[in-house]
């Protein structure tokens, strides 16, 4: 029998694969980043294969590192899934399909909070790609989307809006842009990988041709804000998902952004023929708890938290 590598590095492994970076991943684990780059580490050696592989300041999966995380990532689900029944199911949950980026920007601060009022209900994630693509099997509860570029129209009698979206083309500040009454003209855009068309949609509602050298891509759109922050090219990105390096200046909106009205949205899924109450208490929990500011902007309410942190099992 082939020996499998320690229980704790496939947790660590699969906390990667869910978040998307090392730094995120520690937070979830509630561990240190060099300890848990240390365990990612030891399970390359222990492989013996090249399961990931450097790109700039990120981490990224190779195509070997990602089918053993999704493996590894369904099996956990599979054998919690499992625990919860032959304990008697004893706390609540709900499953949640959104973006990686979005889960790691927006989801998982919100979860934090979510919990400080209901602690008995654990809100689990499903990755998904742009168009709703499921990198992980298994049916979820509430699905959450905000690319209107991608999703301009989301059908669903009880579909809740969360805010208006607000997205636009950004880069760092000093980045070459010529801009006239109908064209843009920069020198690389940034794709989210298999979001490409949402270029052409900008256009189309900007009514400004887009004009480019070359085109780069990415498979996280956070990789895809991160590069356009070091000045690598022009990317498409929500207001909410880059609020820090909007006020900080490190990223600029040469046109303004384009308003979506109720774009942040979240609905049942239609993999579940009737909505559970603890998913009907969260989904009711964001429209009262989790709205956008008028500007496009996360808008936590003030509060007192009584925990200095918290970290989520998946």
């Amino acid at each position: 029998m082939d020996k499998l590598p320690p229980l704790t590095a496939l947790a660590t492994l699969e906390a990667f694969f869910r978040t998307g970076s090392v730094g995120a991943a520690a937070d979830m684990l509630g561990r240190t980043h060099s300890a848990v780059s240390k365990q990612l580490h030891q399970l390359q050696d222990h492989a013996g294969t090249e399961l990931f592989i450097k790109r700039g300041l990120q981490l990224e999966l190779t195509d070997e590192g990602r089918q053993l995380a999704e493996t590894v990532a369904r099996s956990m689900d599979e054998m919690r899934r499992t625990y919860s029944t032959i304990t008697g199911g004893g706390r609540a949950s709900v499953t949640v399909a959104a973006s990686s980026t979005f889960a790691r920007q927006w989801m998982i601060p919100t979860i934090a909070r979510f919990n400080v009022d209901y602690p008995d209900i654990d809100v689990l994630i499903r990755l998904t790609g742009p168009h709703g693509s499921r990198r992980l099997e298994g049916p979820v509860d509430l699905v959450v989307s905000w690319d209107r570029l991608l999703s301009p129209h989301v059908e669903h009698p009880d579909a809740r809006s969360l805010g208006d979206v607000h997205i636009g083309l950004v880069m760092a500040p000093g980045s070459p842009c010529e801009l006239t009454e109908t064209t843009i003209k920069v020198p690389t855009i940034i794709h989210r990988r298999e979001g490409e068309v949402a270029w052409k949609h900008w256009s189309q509602l900007t009514g400004l041709t887009l004009i480019r050298e070359r085109e780069l891509t990415f498979d996280l759109s956070s990789l895809a804000f991160e590069a356009a922050e070091r000045g690598m090219g022009a990317t498409l990105a929500p207001k909410f998902l880059i609020e820090r390096e909007l006020k900080n200046g490190s990223l600029v909106a040469p046109v303004g952004f384009l308003k979506f009205e109720n774009g942040l949205l979240v609905r049942p899924s239609s993999e579940r023929p009737k909505t559970s109450k603890p998913a009907q208490v969260f989904m009711n929990w964001l429209v009262e708890n989790a709205q956008l500011s008028p500007e496009g902007f996360i808008a936590a309410p003030e509060r007192d938290w009584p925990f200095a942190s918290l970290s989520l099992d998946w």
